[in-house]
């Protein structure tokens, strides 16, 4: 198989995937271990404060890729590539007293008993900012070893922390405390693992050049996790708390399916951008969309066959309401993995609609469930639900119908020339 053709494959991390989904279950454990341990009211609390500490963390994600398109063999040998590590630090530690500083008013609307689990949140940012860099670091050296590592150290020692919070019958601000324990520990073992590579090119590009990077970046992702996350913050905000709690629980089995295909989308960019023509971009994205599809189609179909095990297993009989909302939010979550996968395409190829459709998307999202759509947790994912169905709609509409005839100087020019000669 030609290195263009192994390009294409939108499986190729699938290494790197492995490492991902054995995370991603962990992180099935620790919330199944914190809310077994917190009770419906208060894992509603925590679930929706969690859920914005992942919306503020969005430039960890920005910055692993920034970074590894500056961390490439063309980079190195220019002696021009960045490591990112003092400007991530700098935003998360932005972004912490920003959050410290609306803790009072945080703790309020979320019905948090003590703002102290706000601030134990905003403490967790600068690490996960500065791992986030340093991942980007080893993902545009093709360390998947290593970062598959730090993937796995990173949820290993949240399981632990949940551990402890049932041990010791934590609250929701000792939670945050001990996930806080476990992010440093984390960027440590992301620093000793790295240590060779973080060195910046004497001729880097300036930070300001990066922080614009950034920011294209983030407002893609901010969309995208505003689409596929607020979801949980609007169920705290119109249910009751113990509906708001059973709500949360099922929302994981959501988010299982969307993060644990995220290693197909991140394989979709580097095929995308190197693709000769539009027919390789529009095989290799339905590929991609029929992968994801696959996956949360088993999940969904394990919710529909065994939501009472799934639920006991999760959070215990005190939420045996949430049994019939596990397939709900597979589908869901499954919509938002295919969206996930239009989003990285269009930001491959400089194509910013998509960009636009997923904040128009989660801004009509917000606004149907605050004012109409807020009576049950059945409301709110058949809201959420149809809302990701058009945007999954809409991304389908932009995969490219034609064909391209390749240049005179393009690979497949060059290879048709030299197969001829043969």
């Amino acid at each position: 198989m030609s290195a263009r053709m192994r390009r294409a494959l939108p499986m190729a991390g699938l290494g790197l995937g492995l490492a991902m989904g054995l995370a991603n279950v962990m992180g099935y454990v620790f919330v199944a271990l914190v809310s077994s341990s917190l009770g419906p009211a208060d894992f509603g609390g925590f679930s929706a404060l969690n859920t914005y500490g992942v919306l503020l963390a969005m430039p960890a994600g920005a910055f692993q890729v920034v970074v590894a398109r500056r961390q490439t063999r063309a980079h190195i040998d220019a002696d021009r590539q960045v490591t990112g590590l003092t400007t991530s630090a700098v935003v998360g530690i932005v972004l912490s007293i920003v959050t410290i500083a609306s803790a009072p008013v945080l703790s309020g609307l979320l019905r948090l008993d003590t703002p102290w689990s706000v601030v134990w949140m905003a403490l967790m940012l600068p690490p996960m900012t500065a791992t986030g860099a340093i991942q980007g670091v080893l993902l545009g050296r093709e360390a998947f070893g290593r970062l598959s590592v730090i993937y796995l150290v990173t949820a290993g020692t949240r399981v632990l922390a949940a551990g402890c919070a049932v041990g010791w019958s934590f609250s929701v601000a000792e939670v945050f405390a001990a996930t806080f324990a476990a992010s440093a520990v984390t960027l440590v073992v992301a620093l000793a693992l790295s240590r060779r590579e973080l060195v910046p090119g004497a001729r880097a590009p300036r930070a300001l050049d990066v922080l614009s990077d950034l920011v294209r970046s983030n407002v893609a992702l901010a969309g995208l996790m505003a689409l596929s996350s607020l979801d949980v913050v609007l169920a705290r905000t119109v249910l009751s708390d113990h509906d708001s709690g059973s709500y949360a629980l099922a929302a994981l089995f959501g988010k299982v399916v969307f993060w644990g295909t995220q290693f197909v989308a991140l394989a979709v960019v580097p095929a995308v951008a190197d693709a000769g023509g539009l027919g390789q971009v529009r095989s290799t994205l339905h590929r991609s969309a029929l992968t994801v599809l696959g996956i949360g189609s088993v999940v969904a179909l394990g919710c529909a066959v065994l939501p009472g095990p799934l639920v006991a297993l999760s959070g215990g009989s005190a939420y045996v309401d949430a049994e019939p909302l596990l397939v709900w939010a597979a589908v869901v979550g499954t919509l938002w993995a295919v969206v996930q996968v239009w989003l990285f395409a269009g930001m491959s190829r400089g194509d910013h609609v998509m960009t636009a459709v997923v904040w128009a998307a989660a801004c009509a999202q917000g606004v149907l469930v605050l004012v109409w759509f807020n009576g049950s947790p059945y409301q709110v994912f058949a809201t959420v639900g149809g809302v990701a169905a058009v945007v999954a709609l809409v991304g389908l509409l932009r995969v490219p119908r034609g064909e391209v005839t390749p240049g005179p100087d393009s690979l497949e020019t060059t290879e048709a020339l030299g197969l001829t000669r043969e």
